[in-house]
């Protein structure tokens, strides 16, 4: 029933020509989704001058570049961002049914995750309105930590580590949350504000991570904040980053 609804638009037709690109053939693409295999058809357009094809409907149904469907990509991701991929794909097999590689979950985690950087990156320089809202009156903090994650060894070549052989085994992931906090417990100890926590993580330096957490920071209004309080501990790089992005 799923391949009969998604073929039942003539393969996306958007009739013998868009713009310069002339329609040349139908193409089939077997996709798979959380329901199981289906083979979509989709008009094909070609532009001979830029010497480029492509399926609209590949834009209409979001598999462009892929044979999973949107809503087995969300699963694979979020399966990717709490476990090891090859546990990923043994969870998937086992509480859906469906069989995908870790290899896949991998790559489809590792893109959405870019997207969704972009995306926000996007949303933070246009500072929109619709920000996590706090009364003027808290006091927002902001943690920042560093740990180390253990990577492949094409991922660490050219660093140095703290390994007997000076070579280095993980890299530095870089975290940090943001939280408000407006009360007081009886014993006079703040309280931190119920779902006021943000967060934001990556493997980068320490100046692309400063940026990240002000771009967070920004977005959660810290210029409201009646009191901003950097908690971290004594490494260096985090009070730098204090000083730059959070100083006074």
């Amino acid at each position: 029933m799923l391949e009969e609804i998604l073929n039942s638009d003539n393969g996306g037709y958007r009739g013998r020509a868009i713009g310069n690109a002339e329609f040349k053939e139908y193409r089939h693409k077997k996709l798979q989704t959380v329901l199981g295999y289906v083979s979509v058809s989709r008009a094909y357009y070609y532009n001979k001058k830029s010497k480029v094809g492509y399926c609209p409907k590949d834009h209409d149904l979001d598999i462009k570049g892929t044979s999973f469907s949107p809503g087995l990509r969300r699963i694979m991701a979020r399966v990717g961002a709490y476990r090891p991929f090859g546990l990923g794909h043994d969870d998937i097999k086992d509480i859906a049914g469906l069989s995908v590689t870790s290899k896949e979950i991998e790559r489809i985690s590792c893109q959405l995750g870019k997207n969704a950087d972009e995306f926000y990156e996007k949303e933070s320089a246009e500072l929109p309105d619709n920000v996590i809202p706090f009364p003027s009156t808290a006091t927002m903090y902001i943690c920042i930590d560093g740990t180390g994650v253990p990577v492949v060894k094409s991922e660490t070549i050219g660093r140095k580590g703290k390994h007997e052989d000076g070579n280095a085994k993980t890299r530095e992931a870089k975290l940090g949350c943001i939280f408000t906090q407006t009360s007081f417990d009886e014993d006079g100890y703040p309280i931190r504000d119920e779902a006021s926590t943000s967060y934001v993580g990556s493997i980068e330096t320490s100046e692309e991570f400063g940026n990240r957490i002000y771009r967070e920071s920004r977005m959660r209004d810290i210029e409201k904040a009646k009191k901003v309080c950097v908690i971290g501990d004594g490494a260096p790089w985090i009070w730098n980053l204090a000083d730059l992005q959070f100083y006074g």
